[in-house]
């Protein structure tokens, strides 16, 4: 009987597409696999305003309602618009275009807010879609300016190069309390 002699597995002839290429491609699969698993996606909700596009967090949504009657609130700020039905629940209608553009949006959408601390709504247009990107393409805003404090920074989902302001709903909230407060 013949003796085999064993060679180690870097002298084996493994073809064009040997085991060890094939172990080692495996192996920097997984390491891509461990980098990409590290990289944070977040979904934006595009919607618009008016006639400017804003976006924030989808996950910050619970629902979108449309036509549904909003019951006035007297001696409120003039962007809170007063109040929608859903369910039973009150929710306060926000009117950012009040905020952003000193005048009132003629619409009958809202976002309803996932918040566990305000049951609250959002009046806008119209939504656009929802986009899923990294969350290094969000571009913070870093400046003290009163205005800028209602946007937490900015994305560019599409290709053209525009970029969208990203609503920080926490700040916009903070002012709503700190006006309400004041009455």
């Amino acid at each position: 009987m013949e003796e085999r002699k064993r060679r180690p597995l870097s002298e084996m002839d493994t073809g064009s597409s040997g085991l060890l290429d094939r172990i080692e491609k495996a192996k920097n699969r997984d390491q891509t696999e461990e980098e990409a698993l590290d990289v944070v996606i977040s979904k934006y909700m595009i919607i618009t305003i008016g006639s400017r596009k804003y976006a924030l967090y989808a996950e910050e949504v619970r629902e979108i309602v449309g036509n549904v009657p909003i019951f006035y609130v007297p001696f409120t700020p003039p962007y809170i618009r007063g109040f929608i039905n859903r369910h039973g629940e009150p929710y306060t209608v926000l009117d950012l275009q009040v905020i952003f553009d000193r005048e009132s949006l003629d619409s009958s959408t809202f976002l309803i807010l996932g918040r566990e601390d305000d049951q609250l709504a959002l009046l806008i247009s119209e939504v656009i879609e929802i986009v899923k990107l990294p969350d290094s393409e969000l571009h913070r805003i870093t400046s003290t300016v009163d205005e800028e404090h209602f946007f937490m920074g900015s994305i560019s989902p599409q290709e053209d190069g525009n970029e969208i302001f990203v609503l920080n709903l926490d700040n916009t909230l903070k002012k709503l309390e700190n006006d309400l407060a004041s009455l």
